[in-house]
């Protein structure tokens, strides 16, 4: 699409279909242990757990990629996701961000049959969403599309929160205006940032205790 911003609100929209409505990351057993059980601490986790996680680490490692997009290195962008595997300790958090980025791989690929598109895919059909998300919007600028990317990981928190807690749409938006507030006014800095990591033990140990779960709602 030759309209950047046309095309970024077209792939953010709750009916493209990326699979991420299957994925609570995490949040699912943090409910069933009662860590987050309110919409105070769902706040909380939001901004204490998947803030620092964006900006310590998700968006740095967004900024290389969106720039091997730009220049077109498929070489570099498929280093870049095999990188991401060592830094994503929980299996189940790995496969799921698998899932959901090769959903959307599939469909960009139908989408739009730019080379660099379909040799990705064929070096990378399972590509996290992360490097994905960078491809595909790799026509609009960095700032742009990391505040999509980062949109996409703290929405699926408040969305996955309304099957799992007694909490409703106006109390998620409330949150979700607060969180990504507090997100906005960082992103620059954090995209200019060395990739540091973060390490989670929370969300490591919440998905590791949901693999093995008797029951779930959610895949991860």
């Amino acid at each position: 699409m030759s309209d950047g911003l046309l095309w970024l609100l077209q792939s953010n929209d709750t009916g493209y279909p990326s699979g991420g409505y299957a994925h609570s990351y995490g949040l699912e057993e943090l409910v069933r242990a009662g860590v987050v059980t309110t919409a105070d601490e769902l706040e909380r986790y939001l901004m204490r757990q998947v803030l620092p996680a964006l900006l310590k680490f998700e968006l740095p490692f967004f900024a290389r990629a969106h720039a091997a997009a730009v220049e077109g290195d498929s070489v570099l962008l498929a280093e870049l996701d095999a990188e991401l595997d060592g830094w994503r300790i929980a299996a189940e958090l790995r496969d799921a961000s698998r899932r959901v980025g090769s959903q959307r791989l599939g469909l960009l690929c139908e989408l739009d049959g730019d080379p660099l598109i379909t040799d990705f895919q064929k070096n990378c059909p399972r590509a996290h969403h992360l490097v994905v998300t960078a491809l595909e919007l790799r026509g609009v600028g960095v700032g742009d599309a990391a505040r999509a990317f980062s949109y996409q990981a703290v929405v699926a928190g408040t969305a996955a929160s309304m099957k799992l807690m007694r909490i409703g749409q106006t109390a998620c938006q409330g949150i979700l205006y607060r969180v990504l507030g507090a997100l906005g006014t960082r992103i620059s800095d954090s995209l200019e940032a060395e990739i540091d990591g973060f390490f989670n033990p929370l969300l490591e140990i919440a998905s590791l205790k949901h693999a093995v779960s008797n029951e779930r709602l959610f895949i991860s």
